[in-house]
């Protein structure tokens, strides 16, 4: 009999960053290869991925990746480990797109990796295992979910989904597929995400932008200006085919705007022509009630985007926000972006244009709320059920949610993990192994990846916060005395021409401490260094409870 083991190096107790493995005897499928955004307290870091090292250690046993969904959060952390822990990627057509414009924007080659265009619904056999895809509902078309067939049954993945009747191309859940496959053999594990789980019934329709927007459209009678997030595919395609219906003229924002449209209309997601589209030169010359513009983006990037435009501060001055306008803001904030989307509203409002704003109790993404989740539970009655990709509030309210259900599922066979536990099912019975694998954070910044350690965040956090004070001295070594300088910079600490005091007391704690140490028969520069940053640290800590960045540059001549 099979024996399988199931571990996920991310996206247990955080959002994104989903990294699971499958382990059947001895291969491993490793479904999705994501990546988070970080918060305010990692300045300086783009992205964040799962450590790799299980991958790397065990690249011989790899037969697969599966990038479910066209998110950078699902496929983002890829592209950094592949050439450490290399196996054929299996994803649709548009993720692939999508992917290709993910490493064109971040200067990644990722034309070693071995790609596997699929269907969202296929039977596939790779290392002798039978595997299933079947479409799913979801912001991005062509996305699936997958079933590992095993001899104690089939192991189902389902990352976003939500249950609906959607006819649109790419983005319906094949029931006809799923049943099939719960028809056919029992379910050992269902591992669902769980982001949802605390709201109350159906998603549906509250992912949809039309409803929110329609009279909008309808009525406008100057321009239209649309902010959504770049992933949320479904409703950036939704709208602008409605916009193109009502006969407006649609206009791009900018070039990152402009590379996710030209990856829509190439794969068909998005079915208009060049007709339907302006440049922005035009934007004066058409009439306002015929256009409509688009501004695409994520989190904090999209809300600054917005903001500089608010502001009269964006790159191309030929774009401004007229009180005519009616700004439509459609958003889904995460919590480290609420900031920025309630500044934007602010900048926003302002400008005097009408705003629509599609807020997050009103608009949702398509993720599983608690009757999706029910509905799914209740379609393949697994035997164990691991709940997938949220916070703990999150796991747990899954959690409850399976236990209520009356379908054979007990505390037994519930489980909520962290990163890292294995769990092992051998003869249909599953145990956690008393073993753990090393998890943690790879920190990605513009020179890719980083081994970034706490004291490295800790400077950018306080460069970000409080500042930096940099002082440059020349002294000479025969004379042993200063003979240039001192020259104090400080930058984002405090105004110098308000606070001279300050920079006096700064410059006498300079002075002396380098002819203390000049007075000395052998003298050190990194001495030197090190005992006038402490003493300025302290004396600037004291005077106005600060904590900047010191960088003393000391130049020794003859």
């Amino acid at each position: 009999m099979d024996k399988i083991r199931v571990v996920s190096l991310g996206g247990l107790d955080e959002f994104y960053k989903s990294c699971l493995c499958i382990e059947i005897n001895d291969d491993i499928f490793v479904v999705e290869c994501g990546l988070k955004f970080p918060d305010v307290t990692k300045p300086g870091i783009d992205y964040v991925i799962a450590r790799s090292d299980y991958l790397v250690e065990n690249k011989h046993r790899i037969k697969a990746y599966f990038l479910t969904i066209g998110y950078d959060t699902i496929f983002g952390g890829l592209p950094y480990i592949y050439s450490k822990a290399p196996a054929p990627v299996y994803l649709s057509n548009i993720t692939k797109a999508l992917l290709d414009m993910f490493a064109t924007h971040n200067k990644i080659n990722i034309s070693n990796i071995d790609f596997k265009i699929v269907n969202p619904t296929s039977d596939l056999i790779i290392s002798g295992h039978k595997i299933s895809l079947f479409s799913t509902c979801t912001n991005v078309a062509n996305s699936f979910g997958i079933a590992f067939d095993t001899d104690q049954g089939n192991i189902i993945y389902i990352n976003n989904n939500v249950f609906d009747n959607n006819k649109d191309t790419g983005f319906a859940l094949d029931i006809a597929q799923i049943s099939k496959i719960s028809a056919s053999k029992q379910t050992l594990l269902l591992i669902n995400e769980t982001q949802y789980a605390t709201k109350s019934g159906y998603t549906n329709p509250k992912y949809r932008i039309l409803p929110l927007v329609q009279r909008t459209l309808t009525h406008a009678q100057g321009r239209i200006i649309a902010a959504l997030d770049a992933p949320d595919v479904y409703n950036i395609t939704a709208l602008l085919h409605e916009a193109a219906h009502l006969g407006r003229k649609i206009l791009i924002y900018d070039q990152s705007s402009q590379d996710l449209i030209d990856v829509l209309i190439r794969t068909n997601c998005l079915k208009l022509t060049k007709n339907n589209f302006i440049p922005m030169g035009e934007v004066n010359r058409v009439r306002a009630q015929e256009v409509l513009i688009l501004i695409t983006g994520f989190g904090s990037k999209l809300f600054h985007k917005v903001s500089l435009l608010a502001n009269h501060q964006n790159d191309d001055q030929i774009m401004r926000v007229l009180p005519s306008d009616t700004f439509i803001l459609a958003t889904h904030a995460q919590d480290e972006a609420e900031i920025d989307e309630t500044n934007t509203l602010n900048d926003l409002y302002h400008t005097d244009c009408n705003i629509v704003h599609c807020s997050a109790k009103t608009f949702l993404k398509m993720h599983s709320s608690e009757e999706d989740l029910k509905t799914l539970l209740a379609v393949f009655r697994p035997r164990y059920f691991i709940p997938y990709n949220g916070t703990i509030v999150d796991l747990f309210a899954a959690a409850k949610i399976a236990l209520g259900m009356n379908i054979g599922l007990s505390h037994n066979s519930v489980f909520v993990l962290d990163n890292g536990m294995i769990i092992e099912f051998d003869n249909y019975f599953a145990k956690i192994l008393p073993n753990k694998i090393i998890t943690g954070n790879v920190y990605v910044d513009s020179r890719g990846l980083g081994d970034f350690n706490s004291t490295v965040l800790e400077e950018r956090q306080r460069l970000s916060d409080d500042g930096v004070i940099i002082i440059g001295v020349t002294i000479s070594k025969s004379k042993r005395e200063i003979v240039l300088g001192p020259d104090i910079q400080s930058r984002g600490l405090v105004f110098v021409k308000e606070n001279d005091s300050l920079m006096k007391e700064i410059e006498k704690v300079l002075l002396t401490n380098i002819k203390l140490e000049l007075s000395k028969a052998n003298y050190s520069i990194s001495y030197m260094e090190m005992t006038i940053k402490e003493q300025i640290f302290k004396t600037i800590r004291r005077a106005i409870l600060k904590s900047p960045t010191i960088i003393p540059i000391i130049v020794e001549i003859e």
